[in-house]
């Protein structure tokens, strides 16, 4: 069972950056700070105009999350332009007001993590009783850098299917990502690891390793083989961004692709969820290997569970401020148990007697000394000895025709008198075969089971 309590905020994601900036001070004094608090963050900006298109100076704009009670407000300069930087991934409200127009009013706004967003606005003349609403219903552009990236939203990640509910494996949606193949060599016959398994993923051509990661605006890599360390749960993640090829200046320390990902905050209001996700056998059909050796269907069972809450921070008569301090926290467990076939070799009944006779096969050939070699002929590493070509074998009588080592091979492939009495102990705990069959013999079908 794992445990995840992340995101404490205080006005946005501002005390944890802060504590991380710290801490890299204190304990890493030599490197430069890994922090990258504006990496997440997103940004508005534009310009307000009247309707004939002449620049409005000195309007009021007020940029309000209503869930978090978020709010900044903005005057325009004698150019009409605003720029609010620094803004939390989500949903906001733009309020703008202005001597002999009418108020101007936009809804929906969503900015997303690291989005540079361009919104213009145009005034109607009138009184500021009045009010214009807009409700946002497109995409916004972004007309200030050059940054080349693709979104994945919340509602992607929680309504797309997930083979195993990581979040990142979402990555795909962008056609510039490839899984690589050292995932595929590493993955083959072994339970999948969701950290390992998303780390090898390829973005824009690029190489393992070659690749940012970015959780919450710090760096989500190992330092020993840049793996991811942590991926969040499907019901903690908000969002996330690829960014390819090109970016502006606060990025760094990849070959040109950044994943940067967002998790969930509270709000002033209490909310969560709880889940539960479950895969079985029930109706799975048997596997080839098991069908041809006429055993049953394996039972899997795949639960994965946990739930979500978030809310507040409020402790009475100690902490009352509801709309200053939301923390969010999160919980998921896993409990697997997957078939896997085994194929091996063992030895049949009268091998386990010391006869070998049948491996024996037809002539494949003659030795240095002239003697038949047949396919499948054991010989006695006791007898090893060199001979010399034109020389006369002493033990044999026969005339060596080249030089080198030999062995005598055991007749009939009989090794009852060659038995250690030590390996006829061992003999007891190896399993029967479960075939008739010289090779590949023993199929044994197992769970295997995996607890997270």
């Amino acid at each position: 069972m794992r445990t995840v309590v992340r995101n404490m905020f205080v006005n946005g994601r501002l005390l944890l950056a802060a504590v991380f900036c710290v801490a890299s001070f204190l304990f890493q004094p030599t490197a430069s700070l890994w922090a990258q608090g504006q990496a997440t963050f997103a940004s508005l900006n534009g310009t307000v105009r009247d309707q004939s298109g002449a620049l409005v100076p000195s309007a009021m704009l007020t940029i309000t999350n209503p869930e978090k009670n978020f709010s900044r407000t903005f005057s325009t300069g004698a150019d009409g332009s605003y720029v609010f930087a620094l803004l939390p991934p989500g949903t906001y409200t733009l309020k703008v007001t202005a001597t002999g127009f009418e108020t101007y009013m936009q809804t929906g706004i969503e900015l997303a993590v690291a989005q540079t967003a361009t919104q213009d606005i145009a005034l109607t003349v009138g009184r500021m009783t009045q009010q214009v609403t807009v409700t946002a219903t497109t995409q916004l552009l972004n007309t200030s850098n050059a940054n080349i990236g693709s979104e994945v939203t919340a509602r992607e990640t929680s309504e797309l299917p997930l083979n195993v509910r990581n979040p990142f494996y979402l990555v795909t949606l962008n056609s510039s990502v490839n899984n690589s193949s050292q995932s595929q060599a590493l993955s083959a016959g072994v339970p999948s690891v969701e950290q390992a398994d998303a780390s090898f993923f390829n973005f824009g051509g690029s190489i393992f390793g070659g690749t940012a990661f970015l959780l919450d605006g710090h760096w989500d890599a190992t330092w020993d083989w840049t793996g991811l360390a942590y991926v969040p749960g499907v019901d903690e993640t908000q969002e996330f961004k690829i960014q390819t090829n090109a970016f502006t200046a606060q990025y760094g320390l990849s070959m040109g692709n950044v994943l940067n990902a967002v998790t969930k905050s509270g709000t002033r209001e209490l909310h969560g969820d709880v889940f539960e996700f479950l895969r079985n056998s029930d109706l799975d059909a048997n596997n080839f290997f098991n069908n041809a050796e006429g055993i049953s269907r394996s039972q899997f069972k795949r639960n994965q569970f946990g739930g979500t809450i978030g809310g507040p921070l409020y402790i009475p008569k100690l902490y009352e401020q509801r709309d200053k301090t939301f923390v969010f926290g999160g919980i998921e467990g896993l409990r697997e148990s997957s078939p896997y076939t085994f194929i091996g070799t063992l030895p049949t009944a009268d091998m386990r007697t010391g006869d070998f006779s049948a491996l024996l096969g037809s002539q494949i050939g003659t030795d240095a000394l002239g003697r038949p070699v047949i396919q499948g002929q054991l010989y006695n590493p006791f007898t090893t000895r060199t001979i010399t070509a034109g020389m006369v074998d002493p033990v044999t009588g026969l005339l060596a025709s080249q030089s080198g080592f030999i062995r005598d091979p055991i007749p009939g492939n009989q090794l009852q008198s060659m038995i250690n009495p030590t390996s006829k102990l061992l003999e007891a705990y190896y399993p029967n075969p479960t075939s008739s069959a010289l090779a590949n013999n023993y199929v044994f079908d197992r769970l295997n089971r995996f607890l997270l």
